[in-house]
């Protein structure tokens, strides 16, 4: 068989690249219309389809983790269903959600339609937010409120430091002053950072009294108690407990320090928040669960005008 120049490779090969991509999302496309994945988007509110996406969970990923194949598919899904119009996957949507019924317009409790509306409300945009590590599809629209603080955390990079125009900040130290926000977003992190309770405690720190902080972490069903997968020691290695788990690739990507149980709102209680888990309990067919935890003051929030709030679909 005649060899291909070099030449005519260099030519072909972008071509090839470009019509698998195409031929690829042409078939999530029609998968998502077919299987009834069409929907108004809570991030950006343009209704489309939610594009599903299996390889985001690696083989290797659901053996560490000892992941059924149910549970791998839920997983998959709510790492993908991405909104085809802002790309916001599905945890993502569903913590826009929450944050339009924590946060109901005015008086009436009335939702907004979209998060891209609601940071059009002028007392939604006095709001101070904190996100930290960017979540996907909700960041874009996010980047609207004039008060949102965004950070990245960065190994080797001292906390308040700016790199590329991108402030980064450690969890576990913070450089913000006390009760410097409203409200803290964080989608799966706390999994990545060593010291769960000074995490939290720094959340808890840097909110107003009535703050909340809302967030995601994998959690996944018949895990009765958080446990430390790994533990960083003072030199800087990480030692794992047993299997060693990365995300998101399995042997490579961000090491898990901490994997969550059905205590987290206990654990949450015990650092001093008021805790809400949205989107009801872990199961098998949904893994995309969203948590509210809310820093005590005795009285409901007044901060920018909120004074209500209603039960989370």
């Amino acid at each position: 068989m005649p060899r291909i120049p070099r030449w005519l490779k260099v030519w072909l090969v972008p071509i090839w690249n470009r019509t698998h991509r195409v031929v690829g999302r042409t078939r999530q496309f029609a998968t998502a219309i077919l299987q009834g994945r069409c929907e108004w988007c809570s991030a950006c509110g343009r209704f489309g389809p939610m594009l599903y996406q299996a390889r985001v969970v690696p083989p290797r990923l659901a053996e560490l983790w000892g992941l059924t194949p149910q549970r791998t598919k839920a997983l998959a899904r709510r790492e993908s269903c991405n909104c085809a119009w802002c790309g916001a996957k599905l945890r993502a949507r569903r913590i826009a959600r929450v944050l339009l019924d924590t946060y109901p317009v005015g008086d009436s409790l009335e939702r907004a339609p979209s998060v891209a509306a609601w940071v059009r409300r002028p007392e939604f945009r006095r709001l101070r937010v904190a996100e930290f590590n960017v979540i996907e599809g909700l960041h874009d629209v996010l980047l609207a409120l004039p008060g949102l603080a965004y950070s990245e955390y960065q190994e080797g990079v001292e906390p308040g430091s700016m790199v590329d125009q991108v402030r980064c900040e450690n969890l576990t130290r913070l450089t913000y002053p006390d009760e410097s926000f409203d409200l803290v977003l964080t989608s799966e992190t706390l999994e990545h950072v060593p010291d769960l309770d000074a995490a939290l405690r720094e959340i808890r720190r840097i909110l107003v009294p009535g703050g909340r902080h809302i967030f995601t972490v994998p959690v996944l069903p018949g895990v009765p108690k958080t446990y430390a997968r790994a533990d960083l020691m003072p030199d800087g290695t990480i030692v794992a407990r047993g299997p060693m788990i990365h995300h998101p690739g399995g042997d490579h990507g961000y090491p898990v320090f901490t994997e969550f149980g059905a205590d987290l709102p206990d654990l949450l209680k015990k650092a001093g928040f008021e805790t809400t888990v949205s989107w009801g309990d872990s199961t098998e067919e949904d893994l995309a669960q969203v948590f509210i935890s809310r820093k005590p003051d005795g009285a409901s929030i007044a901060t920018a005008g909120l004074t209500h709030s209603r039960p989370l679909g």
